[in-house]
């Protein structure tokens, strides 16, 4: 049986977030873990695999998101609508 926590990290330029997680959790609930560090709305972020931007209502596991995964943060640049690289 696979185990239901799993352990990520979540890097955005020179920070690096560690989370304990279910495998059950959706992605919005990392981005609220991410509130109190970040000035912006959930809307304002996006979580990717690799190239893949995870759905914020889908959770980890139907994401195949796998233990130990370095996930990448990217912020919303002001009003512009653009994105950090």
């Amino acid at each position: 049986m696979e185990p239901l926590k799993i352990y990520l990290r979540i890097k955005r330029e020179n920070r690096v977030f560690f989370f304990e997680c279910s495998l059950h959790d959706p992605v919005e609930m990392l981005k609220r873990k991410l509130l109190p560090y970040y000035k912006q709305e959930i809307q304002d972020m996006r979580i990717y695999l690799g190239d893949r931007l995870l759905d914020d209502k889908a959770n980890l596991q139907d994401q195949a998101v796998p233990n130990d995964s370095c996930l990448i943060l990217k912020l919303r640049k002001g009003m512009s609508g653009e994105w950090d690289e």
